[in-house]
């Protein structure tokens, strides 16, 4: 089964990005989006740091870094965010702390995707034109908090099928309000923008671009100015008759990057 990810990323205030020896990443400001590419499985990285400022911005960076070199190696997924968390208490010393979901592709035909929650928001999958919130995931305290309560990471089993999709994301998505202080409505706009891929995938690259239009969808409803970073990675899981092919690379100006990527697990 071929799974297709994407991501697209709107900043509060814009920062750079980079990408690397076969890894992706990119920052926007306290907002994490990484992929890194391991012996047996594409690892995945969706993360917030606590914060809206220059350091927030710099922890966001140094954790990418920290968070490519861990994840190219063969450590479980667990063992791989459990070393990050020990990262980000030994740099933050207590006075931060950051929200993290990772997710492993495996390359095998019989591994399923493996998923981590670290105090993030929980994930959505979209199945059948229907949005669920995965809340019953087991989650952990965020990354530089684990010891506080004697929590270690624990990686469970993602649960999607061919043909599901899964949308991860920020609170800066979750918790954009408009003027009248109405919360975007994510899973309803998530579950209606998934309907209408089946239509679009017969364009190269065109089943990958929900996080564009959601990105797009959550700027009109905030009007235009975001209070936080906001940041959608997608995964899409293939059918039969899906058109999972040829990897896709865009990337925009530096306030918004796009990345999808193709891989087979």
């Amino acid at each position: 089964m071929r799974c297709a990810f994407s991501w697209a990323t709107r900043p509060a205030t814009a920062t750079g990005c980079g990408h690397g020896n076969g890894n992706a990443g990119h920052h926007a400001g306290g907002d994490i989006a990484c992929a890194v590419a391991a012996p047996n499985a594409v690892r995945l990285l969706l993360g917030d740091v606590m914060g809206h400022d220059d350091r927030a911005a710099r922890t966001a960076v140094e954790v990418t870094r920290a968070f490519r070199q861990l994840a190219a190696h063969e450590e479980p997924l667990q063992v791989v965010a459990a070393r990050l968390h020990a990262f980000v208490a030994d740099h933050a010393d207590g006075e931060e702390f950051v929200t993290a979901q990772f997710v492993s592709l495996p390359n095998g035909d019989d591994d399923e995707a493996q998923i981590v929650c670290c105090g993030h928001p929980p994930p959505l999958l979209l199945r059948d034109g229907q949005a669920t919130l995965l809340d019953a995931l087991p989650p952990s305290p965020p990354l530089g908090l684990l010891d506080m309560g004697g929590f270690s990471p624990h990686a469970d089993l993602l649960g999607a099928r061919p043909g599901d999709s899964v949308l991860l994301y920020t609170d800066g998505v979750s918790e954009a309000h408009d003027v009248h202080g109405r919360l975007y409505p994510l899973a309803e706009r998530a579950a209606a923008f998934s309907t209408q891929r089946k239509a679009a995938i017969r364009y190269a690259g065109e089943g990958n671009r929900l996080p564009e239009l959601l990105r797009d969808d959550l700027l009109d409803h905030v009007g235009g100015a975001l209070r936080d970073d906001a940041t959608l990675l997608y995964l899409r899981f293939a059918d039969a008759q899906s058109d999972a092919g040829a990897e896709v690379y865009a990337e925009r100006p530096a306030t918004e990057v796009t990345r999808a990527s193709i891989v087979r697990y």
